[in-house]
């Protein structure tokens, strides 16, 4: 048998249908630090070499020409002006990403957007930082970027709402006698994302169909009650489904499942519906 998942808290405030709001997400303090630390430090040097241009003296010469001091100041003082411009720029490009407790509403320069947690049917988890979701295989992907403030527990907390409410969904319809479809990359797009961790998403998916009783991928199946667990190797960036045998039986980049982890939990709680398991 495998682990299940557990329920987030929520906070206050409302946004009609989403009801109340849990937590907030939006541009990263330290990624801000650092631009207005560089932008600091760029202007601090152009300023230290105008200020001794007007030290130049009986008490202080300068053999060289001083119009390099005047280009080697105005130009680190414009440096950190277009850099503090830059990260300022760029920060305010981040979109932020509120968390309620039936979706989430992402909003930025083009917009905002909705996305119920029962709906959500795709979420990519990069492997080295990074969300993307979509509602429907035909709908826009949405990112989340690693440097959001406080991107861990977003992260953790997206997954938990998405198990939550759609996994409830899907295991209605399960009990209803229909199958439910996940969705998979092949293992050479997700290892290609590992390396660079582009936004470019426009690649075939093929389909794991879920049912009551058993796991289909491509030719071949297994029943829910012979997995025996579902474990993740970082180190190799492999996921192997094991039966009750010790056998592998499906191994696949851990990133290459979209809505892993609600495949996970879904499982789980199939094998504790089973009547063997009352």
């Amino acid at each position: 048998m495998i682990a299940t998942e557990k329920k987030p808290d929520a906070g206050s405030g409302a946004t009609g249908a989403l009801g109340p709001l849990i937590a907030t997400y939006g541009k990263s303090r330290s990624f801000l630090f650092v631009g207005w630390f560089m932008a600091a430090l760029f202007a601090g040097v152009g300023l230290f070499v105008l200020w001794l241009t007007t030290r130049i003296g009986p008490n202080f010469r300068f053999n060289g020409d001083v119009s390099l001091l005047y280009m080697v100041g105005f130009g680190s003082l414009a440096l950190g002006i277009a850099t503090a411009l830059l990260f300022w720029r760029l920060a305010a490009s981040q979109p932020t990403f509120q968390l309620f407790e039936n979706g989430i509403h992402a909003s930025g320069p083009d917009g905002g957007k909705v996305t119920l947690y029962r709906d959500l049917e795709d979420l990519y988890s990069f492997f080295y930082g990074g969300i993307g979701y979509r509602a429907a295989p035909g709908a826009p992907w949405t990112f989340i970027g690693s440097r959001i403030h406080r991107f861990a527990e977003l992260s953790e907390r997206l997954n938990s709402l998405q198990v939550k409410h759609r996994g409830e969904a899907l295991h209605q319809q399960l009990r209803a006698g229909k199958p439910v479809i996940f969705r998979y990359f092949e293992d050479s797009v997700a290892q290609s994302k590992s390396m660079v961790a582009t936004r470019n998403m426009d690649f075939p998916t093929f389909e794991m169909i879920l049912s009551a009783d058993q796991l289909q991928i491509g030719q071949k199946s297994i029943q829910i009650a012979r997995i025996s667990n579902i474990k993740t190797n970082l180190w190799t960036e492999k996921s192997s489904i094991i039966d009750v045998d010790g056998k592998v039986f499906h191994k696949i980049h851990p990133s290459s499942i979209l809505s892993f982890a609600l495949l996970h939990a879904l499982i789980a709680r199939q094998q504790q519906s089973l009547p063997t398991n009352a």
